[in-house]
């Protein structure tokens, strides 16, 4: 195998010779391992770990998990950890990695741990499902009856409640709030100063008072905790009745006290200063007689009035006018409103807080209940159950009771009451509510959510295909839920009796249920979420489960002959596996399978061609007529990857083990654009358009989340390093010729990974922009491992040159020359409207990418060369460059947006950048006129930073290593119009340098000196410009 040196550089005046000769027969060029994926070895159950927050007293470890970069060649197997919620993918702190390497678990939910390696952003993902089988933390919360929050002050577990007289509702803000088992009772140390009850929190603050209320809360780990309510409870105004405050002037707007219906006796409360032995008198209740009796256990100022009817009132009545006063005082007149009404029931437990509609009970739970009623009334309950199958009430106590839940179902709960007065019952009635018992879906979770697809989301089909037909399918998914403290952590869900599922767009997709399974069907292209909720998820503040695909009108495809098929049908893909296009050719000892005839035929069946787009006039000049390229495979619909490869490696790679190119190959390197020959033997070649793995040329095309790759990466594996030259052959892995969309994909191991420089089939002699011009968005991608350009972006229309003019200038709507070419300035002209509309025929959007690991350049924006040799040059050097003549030109301009953090992640060592790449000779004795091609990039960067004071940062030093950068690169000799648009770039900026190769004839160095003044009658004498890191740039080799 040849020397290996690492990846070629960047900077000047190397550019200008890629745009002038690409040669052989010199050096390697290598690099690093590149990670290839990332695994999660330990993923527990069906890829998720259930903890009981609980009982999570030994804690996980990160090494349990058993993360690993592959290969483990790969120099940098370093990875990071990311935190999202797993249905959102928002990003979440309940789980956190300490120092140790343990894991925190912080709250409950379900979180995705997702491993991300450092070099080639492979990622893998496990979920932890965090629950707990109880209360671990509770804080006490107080509302009015409107629902409106009244504050407490804390001093540890004591909390201060400083309220007007009134009825309010004390609750907690329990963690976790997804707690199921909540046992908690209320007790006030002053009943007669101030009542609650001990299940519903209901509080009635009659009286100006202090007294506490005690929360007592059973904890997860069964332990009772208390905490403390101080009510400093204060009257707004002089006197209340029932902690409503009474007016002295009977037209104000008095408070209205609510009796029940049906009984002869009810109690009204007051806080009434000032009143000398009792001596409280009321007036305005029809038939009433009053008993009053002193509250000494309250305040010196509390009173009971016990009210006695005559008969009672048995329909509903309002505005009763009453007065209260004390003695025969007028001054202490106050005034209220008496109103009877039907008594309210409420029956409460918690998840059941509302009182008014049904009740659920948990499975295997024995939960408290209450009956409480309004207005108050004294009563005495039973309770019944009619279906002991589903619930059995294990104690009751009037208006308490314990119940148990027994099965899945649903039965009624019956509370017969009676009021009794002077031992005669005056009343009685029946309370029902249905009673559904279930099972807790606390923690929800489609089994979709712990995969990770690629870069992108789940896609799915609704076809698939037997034989050559596509048949219609359904996709089937499994929801899961947590079961704490059972005997599997994840239970499928099976019975969706209680489970509300929904879809963002029905027109899209829908859910049915069928035996037991849920299924998606699809019914349209696009984004959808479906969610899966608890019927009574809402009481418990249980989350619901949800899952965002991209659902497809198209095909399922899992071998190369459905991926032929679907492709002749113009079916949208959506891939299920890895797949190798064509057929390996080859034993696994590398020997081939079939005769070399037989060879050369597969290889051409498993490839189509197609009429070259770029400049083909060095061929036509020698008579040879138009040239062709062959391509693997065309997208004639939109693809969705789901993450899985296609991959080209059994048609492109077919070396010998020495690295020789078999005679049967198809793949054989790019058209020439010219070539220089000295007797009938080809010394050095200017490459034009290679041959293309994958091809877009239809208008509308989307490539989501799809790995395209021109090769293995193990075929460009050298002991410990990554052989680029190996990729001489292989070709451009993805061509695009149209307006098209690729989005979060990975496109790698070519000559050159993407090439966009335009449409084919264009035959008029004047350009039509309109027509002609295409748009494409590359978006959230990872572009990496090119022998030359990970990116090169160009177009294939040109301004004619001659002798006089060899490149043209594009002129404005005055007919003057744009002068801003090969300058930074050239980028203003994106704000031109008439130049955009007449002359760019590429346009470009590169977002939120990495691009990495090139052999030249990492972006290349490509003018045509315009030396004068390419329009003279057959004429030159004793008959060598024979068919250069009329070649030179101006390229129509090119525009390149950089949205978003586009990461150019491409230093090189410069103590192994070679050229050998760029002029690939084969010079002898007879030759050696045409030595000065052999060049030193080190040496010529190097003088160029000597010359050139603005160049001095062009290399940085990191330790004892000096590095270039990739960058991008305006390169061809003519004048070059191209733009780059940076105005939404929020990566590190870069630096710009203009360099003219030119510079170089001022070296002491004969070689270098002769490299200045022969390369520009080539290419030409127009500078190349440089965008790039440098030595002053944060962002440093790794």
């Amino acid at each position: 195998m040849k020397k290996i040196v690492t990846a070629l550089m960047i900077v000047l005046p190397l550019v200008f010779l890629i745009a002038f000769f690409a040669v052989t027969n010199v050096a390697s060029v290598s690099a690093d391992i590149s990670a290839s994926s990332i695994r999660i070895g330990n993923k527990g159950d069906n890829g998720i770990f259930s903890f009981d927050l609980a009982n999570y007293e030994h804690p996980m470890y990160e090494s349990d998990l058993a993360v690993e970069v592959l290969p483990y060649k790969a120099k940098n197997r370093a990875y990071s950890l990311t935190v999202t919620d797993a249905h959102t993918g928002e990003a979440s702190d309940i789980v956190s990695l300490n120092s140790d390497g343990s894991f925190s678990l912080n709250d409950v939910g379900i979180a995705k741990l997702t491993y991300t390696s450092k070099d080639g952003g492979y990622s893998d993902s496990v979920v932890f499902n965090i629950g707990s089988s109880g209360i671990l933390e509770y804080t006490p919360a107080l509302s009015d009856v409107h629902g409106n929050v009244v504050s407490l002050d804390r001093n540890g577990d004591d909390y201060t409640a400083a309220v007007n007289t009134g009825t309010f509702i004390l609750g907690g803000d329990y963690y976790p709030q997804t707690a199921t088992n909540v046992q908690v009772k209320y007790e006030s140390e002053n009943a007669s100063a101030l009542t609650v009850n001990e299940v519903s929190g209901r509080v009635y603050a009659y009286f100006d008072t202090d007294t506490t209320v005690k929360m007592h809360v059973v904890n997860a780990f069964g332990q009772t905790v208390t905490k403390r309510i101080a009510f400093k409870v204060r009257k707004d105004g002089d006197v209340s009745v029932n902690g409503e405050i009474a007016p002295a002037n009977s037209t104000a707007n008095m408070p209205t006290i609510i009796a029940p219906l049906n009984t002869k006796q009810f109690t009204l409360y007051v806080d009434y200063a000032g009143v000398t032995d009792g001596n409280i008198q009321v007036s305005g209740i029809p038939g009433a007689t009053y008993s009053v009796r002193k509250l000494d256990d309250v305040n010196d100022h509390s009173y009971a009035i016990d009210v006695t009817l005559a008969n009672p009132v048995t329909s509903a009545t309002s505005n009763i006018r009453c007065s209260i006063k004390t003695g025969d005082d007028t001054a202490s007149v106050r005034h209220f409103r008496l109103s009877f009404a039907d008594i309210d029931f409420s029956v409460n437990s918690f998840g059941n807080s509302d009182g008014k509609d049904g009740l659920v009970l948990l499975d295997g739970e024995n939960t408290k209940f209450t009956v409480s009623v309004e207005p108050y009334a004294a009563l005495q309950y039973k309770w019944f159950i009619e279906n002991e199958n589903v619930a059995r009430i294990s104690a009751q106590n009037n208006e308490y009771c314990y119940i148990q839940a027994v099965g899945d179902g649903s039965t009624t709960l019956r509370i017969e009451w009676e009021r009794v007065e002077n031992g005669s019952v005056t009343a009685s009635g029946t309370i029902q509510r249905e009673l559904v018992t279930t099972k807790a879906y606390t923690s929800l979770m489609f089994n979709e959510s712990v995969t990770k697809y690629g870069l992108g989301s789940l896609a799915i089909a609704n076809q698939y295909y037997e034989g050559n037909t596509s048949v219609k399918t359904d996709y089937i998914t499994t929801l899961f839920n947590t079961v704490i403290g059972g005997d599997k952590a994840q239970a499928e869900v099976t019975d969706f009796e209680n489970i509300i599922f929904k879809s963002s767009n029905e027109s899209v997709a829908s859910i049915e249920t069928i035996d037991g399974k849920v299924h998606f069907v699809i019914k349209d292209t696009g984004d959808v979420t479906i969610s899966a909720s608890w019927k009574y998820g809402e009481r418990f503040n249980a989350s619901p489960a949800s899952i965002t695909f991209k659902a497809v009108n198209g095909v399922y495809v899992s071998s190369y002959d459905e991926l032929t098929l679907a492709g002749s049908q113009n079916k949208q893909i959506v891939l299920e596996k890895d797949i190798y296009l064509g057929e390996n050719l080859f034993d696994e000892n590398g020997k081939a399978k079939y005769d070399e005839t037989t060879m050369g035929e597969k290889l051409m069946s498993y490839t189509k061609e197609i009429y070259s787009t770029a400049d083909c006039r060095y061929y036509e000049n020698k008579g040879k007529g138009k040239q062709t390229v062959r391509y693997c495979y065309e997208f004639t619909n939109n693809i969705y990857g789901n993450g899985y490869m296609l991959n080209t490696e059994y048609i492109t790679n077919v070396i010998d083990s020495t690295g020789v190119l078999h005679d049967y190959a198809v793949f054989k390197g790019p058209l020439d654009f010219v070539a220089a020959y000295m007797n009938g033997t080809k010394i050095a070649s200017v490459k034009g358009q290679d041959n293309i793995s994958f091809l877009v040329r239809k208008d509308g095309i989307t490539l989501d989340n799809v790995v395209l790759a021109g090769c293995d990466d193990e075929s460009l594996y050298d002991g410990d390093t990554m052989e680029l030259n190996l990729l001489n052959y292989i070709g451009t892995t993805l061509e695009i010729m149209s307006d098209a969309t690729i989005k979060n994909c990975r496109v790698k191991n070519g000559r050159t990974c993407v090439r966009i420089f335009g449409r084919d089939n264009v035959t008029s002699e004047t350009p039509n922009i309109a027509q002609e011009k295409i748009n494409v968005t590359i978006d959230g991608c990872r572009l990496q491992t090119a022998r030359e350009f990970i990116l090169k972006i160009g177009t294939n229309r040109f301004l004619q040159g001659n002798s006089s003019n060899l490149s043209p200038a594009f002129k404005d709507s005055t007919g003057a020359d744009y002068k801003q070419n090969n300058k930074p300035e050239c980028d203003d002209l994106a704000n031109d409207n008439f130049f955009m509309s007449n002359y760019v025929l590429t346009d470009v959007v590169l977002k939120d990418s990495v691009l990495t690991k090139s052999g030249l350049f990492t972006v290349g924006l490509e003018s045509h060369f315009a030396g004068s040799f390419l329009d003279s040059g057959e004429t030159t050097m004793s008959g060598s460059l024979a068919g250069w003549n009329g070649l030179a030109a101006t390229s129509y301009p090119a525009i390149l947006h950089l949205v978003g953090d586009v990461v150019l992640e491409d230093w090189k060592d410069l103590e192994q950048v070679d050229s050998s790449t760029l002029i690939e000779t084969s010079l002898n004795s007879d030759t050696q006129r045409f030595a000065f091609l052999s060049l030193n990039i080190k040496e010529m960067l190097l003088e160029v930073r000597r010359q050139k004071s603005e160049c001095q940062n062009i290399i940085k030093t990191v330790g004892d290593k000096n590095y270039v950068h990739g960058g991008i690169a305006f390169y061809g000799g003519g004048k070059n119009y191209h733009i780059l648009d940076m105005s939404q770039y929020t990566y590190e900026a870069m630096r710009q340098y203009n360099v003219n190769i030119g510079v170089l004839a001022k070296s002491t160095d004969e070689k270098l000196k002769t490299q200045g003044e022969m390369l520009p009658y080539a290419a030409g004498t127009e500078d190349f410009r440089f965008v790039m890191f440098d030595a002053t740039s944060n962002y440093s080799p790794k």
